[in-house]
């Protein structure tokens, strides 16, 4: 052990001066990382709920990536050091040479961390300000000189404190270089044994750290937002950029195509696609026409001034959900399932998107969730509005409620952009707490505000590892997953009942509709996947949706689904028809009557779409068939018939021609809605 600590420390003596230099600049940046995580905003709000969740992360995060550029300059040293000594005839004058190489790999380390750290500044106020990191996508956004008037303007408003940034731009690099000098003179000991046992310590805390952030307490959305500028570099020079953009000849085949879909599913002529400035060339841009903009019926709607709640239940698979599928029981959902006797319910609804973030951008947005990137971190620059925002500019009070940290996934960025209000309090994370919470505001203030109003809950107890329901028993908590599950589901559904149950019997309830829905269901075994990055297949896409209300039939709705439905939707029952981004339709448009041969009327069965992009799959459900198949690939693809549920029977080979067929415009569709996505209004 002696002998190995000693080859350490002669292979570390010529790099002394780049470690000390690592060390500094991690102090600082984990002071950076504080100053962001233990700060507000520059709106006066928390930049995360929980900075306890995160800022364990952020400092080993940060000392892996510093250590991996250690080893890469030490190595590149290494190599410049023994060129330089094979050019030296003695080792007298190689002596000079060697000095001379490690003076300038220490130069060119001490740049390269600092322009990081400037950077990582800018980052953190890119996050603080926008929600999203630093990229080239968003810096393209706003490359324009005024932005340099508008960022001084944000610091000089900052809620938090004022002009903070330019004290820190100021102060951090002299701050680590008399952090370096502290350390160099604690280290300068003849016998060098302080640096031996602080690399032996270096070593064992980032295989701690290796350990600690990718398999003790993992968190993808957590990741996306603590990436470090290093990352976040690599990411958009070798990652996002080997995703080849879209042509104007591509752009314009793909238009045609999606458009003229669009169109079919509709079936009427009350939208039209417009090429108009407002546009911006967006494939997707629609406005409405004249005759829809002055009908009756948005008219009358819009008269009523109906309220809105909608209720997002975390992971609730319609595998586990008593109406749409009664071979489970006892039902795990038994309130779920008598709100559904009453209500208008879509039996072959779709997630479009996972994980939440997913579920929940899409339904506010129409649009799938992004196939490559975490949509709600590296697109958080990009202005895409959403129902929500229409409510809300034509005098809605809207309030978004989540029992989770909507912090914790860059979802609270999103709201804040279309809601009047966001609510979260960390003591009431719990299913039970939050209901009880959420029907006092609604019932007691929100319903007196004196404007119809759109309240969101999205709740938590559902979640995997399907533990976290109030009240579990040890013997509940030991049960497999594919059982747990319907212990948490039901917890989740009684608490949705005292809900309803507090608000039913006022009287603005009469001229409300309740719209109960999920986020995404999850895979637990079926078609071979149990993890969300596993595939898009029904037990993670088939979800429950009905909306219970005045003036819906009561039904059971086999229209092919999905939630980019949603908005469009609900600014139907809202009455406004406005020029929107929305691919999904209007699931309560009118339909075509036609005569039968013995000349009674019946109404034309509604056409649907269904799409969907599930980390790293996507899938299309289309004239009464549905695709599955691994994102721009042919390596993966599935065909199921729409009403196999269970996704039991593939029928690829079978239908070749037609799974060839579908897997194109799936390709398609998908193709022109991470371009909508990246571009926005």
């Amino acid at each position: 052990m002696k002998n190995f600590i000693q080859k350490i420390a002669k292979f570390l003596e010529p790099s002394k001066n780049l470690v000390l230099i690592s060390l500094a600049f991690w102090v600082t940046h984990i002071l950076l990382r504080v100053m962001l995580l233990f700060r507000s905003n520059p709106y006066g709000f928390p930049f995360v709920s929980k900075p306890d969740w995160f800022i364990f992360h952020a400092v080993c995060i940060d000392f892996m990536w510093i250590c991996n550029a250690l080893v890469v300059f030490m190595v590149l040293g290494g190599i410049a050091t023994k060129i330089a000594s094979s050019k030296c005839v003695d080792s007298r004058s190689a002596t000079p040479a060697i000095q001379k190489v490690a003076k300038v790999t220490t130069i060119a380390y001490t740049v390269f961390h600092s322009v990081i750290l400037l950077f990582t500044l800018l980052d953190n106020e890119v996050m603080r300000f926008l929600g999203g990191h630093l990229s080239f996508g968003l810096m393209d956004t706003y490359k324009d000189t005024s932005s340099i008037a508008m960022f001084y303007d944000y610091v000089a408003n900052d809620l938090s404190v004022p002009y903070l940034q330019f004290v820190v731009l100021v102060l951090m690099l002299p701050l680590t270089y008399g952090l370096y000098k502290l350390l160099y003179k604690h280290y300068r000991t003849p016998d060098g044994l302080r640096m031996k046992k602080s690399v032996i310590a270096m070593v064992i805390f980032y295989i701690a750290s290796y350990l600690f952030v990718y398999f003790i307490w993992t968190g993808n959305a957590r990741m996306a937002k603590l990436r470090p500028v290093v990352s976040l570099v690599y990411n958009d020079l070798f990652v996002t950029k080997k995703v080849a953009g879209l042509t104007e000849k591509e752009l314009a085949t793909y238009r045609t195509s999606y458009q003229n879909l669009w169109q079919r599913v509709e079936g009427d002529n009350l939208w039209k696609f417009s090429d108009a400035k407002e546009g911006h060339g967006l494939p997707l841009y629609r406005v409405p026409t004249a005759e829809l903009q002055n009908s009756e019926k948005l008219a009358a709607q819009r008269e009523m001034k109906p309220n809105f709640i909608l209720v997002l239940m975390e992971s609730h698979r319609g595998l586990n959900t008593g109406y749409m599928n009664p071979q489970i029981q006892p039902s795990p959902t038994p309130f779920l399932d008598s709100l559904a006797a009453n209500s208008h319910v879509w039996m072959r609804m779709h997630t479009s998107g996972v994980p939440t973030t997913g579920g929940v951008l899409s339904t506010h947005l129409g649009i799938p969730h992004h196939s490559r990137l975490a949509q709600a971190t590296d697109l958080a620059h990009v202005t895409l509005p959403s129902f929500v925002s229409v409510l809300t500019e034509n005098g809605y009070s809207t309030h978004y409620m989540s029992a989770a940290d909507p912090a914790w996934d860059n979802l609270g960025v999103w709201m804040a952009k279309w809601y009047t209000a966001e609510h979260y309090n960390r003591e009431r994370e719990d299913d039970s707490t939050f209901m009880d919470h959420a029907a006092e505001f609604v019932r007691d203030t929100l319903s007196k505000v004196g404007k119809p109003f759109l309240a969101t809950l999205m709740t938590r107890s559902n979640h995997y590892p399907f533990n976290f329901a109030a009240g579990m028993t040890e013997e509940e908590k030991a049960r497999p997953l594919q059982e747990r599950i319907n212990v948490t589901m039901n917890y989740a559904d009684r608490q949705l009942a005292r809900f309803i149950r507090a608000i039913q019997n006022e009287e603005w309830y009469k001229n409300t509709y309740v719209i109960i829905m999920a986020d995404h269901g999850f895979p637990l075994g079926e078609n071979g996947v149990s993890t969300m990055n596993g595939g898009g297949f029904s037990n993670i896409s088939w979800i429950p949706f009905f909306i219970h209300g005045k003036g819906l039939d009561v039904t059971r709705d086999t229209t092919t689904a999905a939630q980019i439905d949603i908005a469009p939707t609900v600014l139907e029952l809202a009455g406004y028809a406005v020029p929107n981004i929305f691919m999904g339709h209007n699931l309560l448009r009118d339909t075509e009557t036609i005569l039968n041969a013995d000349s009674t009327s019946v109404k034309k069965e509604r056409a649907g779409l269904s799409l969907g992009a599930y980390s790293g799959y996507s899938a299309l459900g289309l004239d009464n068939y549905r695709v599955v198949s691994k994102t721009a690939s042919n390596d993966e693809v599935y065909l199921f018939n729409d009403s196999d549920m269970r996704q039991e029977h593939d029928l690829a080979k079978k239908e070749a021609e037609r799974t060839a067929k579908m897997h194109a415009t799936l390709d398609t569709l998908i193709k022109i809605s991470d371009y909508s996505l990246e571009h926005g209004l």
